[in-house]
């Protein structure tokens, strides 16, 4: 009696713990496996929705803000002159170009062709025989002043003590730094103190 009551209880305690194995495996992949899945899934779609919509706002702002333009008076031998609207970083012989090219009567050698476009410039082709209205190194003589924050190499080297080196570290500064405001911000270019400022802020503009 006593030992078939043993075989009982022992029997019992096995059925309890296969019992319980079976529930943990079940719980573990009915919803523990499921569960971790899931928020991986979710993981992954947040993701992939964030970085869309981060591309679709970052593609957004530069279709709304566009391309940056400048307008342009184009005048004298020209087959088209008028009113232009240039993109930014556009140069002299692309304003002559919407404005139809030059006429036969037009005289090249006084156009600078590769200087850049600035908003509300006035490009003017001479016609031959006519007198140029700018020669180069000849602005400081001519009371001409020099658009500091647009000028190139060559017309920068026309302003008193303003040699290929100091030129050059203009432009630098101005492309690393913005326009310069004033005459006191050149001060900041290497190479230029307060002798060379004071020889040519009279042929300078800041506009």
């Amino acid at each position: 009696m006593n030992r078939n009551l043993m075989y009982a209880v022992a029997a019992g305690s096995a059925a309890v713990v296969v019992l319980v194995v079976f529930l943990l495996l079940f719980l573990f992949d009915g919803k523990g496996g499921g569960k971790n899945t899931e928020r991986e899934d979710v993981f992954w779609e947040e993701e992939e929705t964030a970085e869309a919509e981060k591309e679709e706002t970052s593609g957004q702002k530069e279709k709304n803000a566009g391309p940056v333009h400048v307008v342009i008076d184009v005048k004298g031998a020209v087959k088209e002159p008028g009113v232009y609207e240039l993109k930014e970083g556009k140069r002299v012989i692309d304003a002559i170009d919407e404005a139809g090219g030059m006429t036969d009567h037009a005289e090249p050698k006084a156009v600078n062709f590769a200087e850049k476009l600035y908003d509300a410039m006035v490009v003017r082709v001479p016609e031959e025989g006519e007198e140029e209205l700018s020669v180069p190194g000849s602005a400081a003589e001519e009371g001409e002043k020099v658009r500091i924050n647009y000028a190139e190499t060559a017309e920068l080297e026309t302003l008193p003590g303003i040699g290929p080196a100091k030129a050059s570290a203009i432009i630098s500064y101005r492309e690393e730094e913005g326009f310069f405001e004033s005459g006191e911000d050149l001060l900041n270019v290497s190479g230029i103190g307060e002798a060379s400022l004071e020889q040519m802020k009279e042929s300078l503009s800041f506009h």
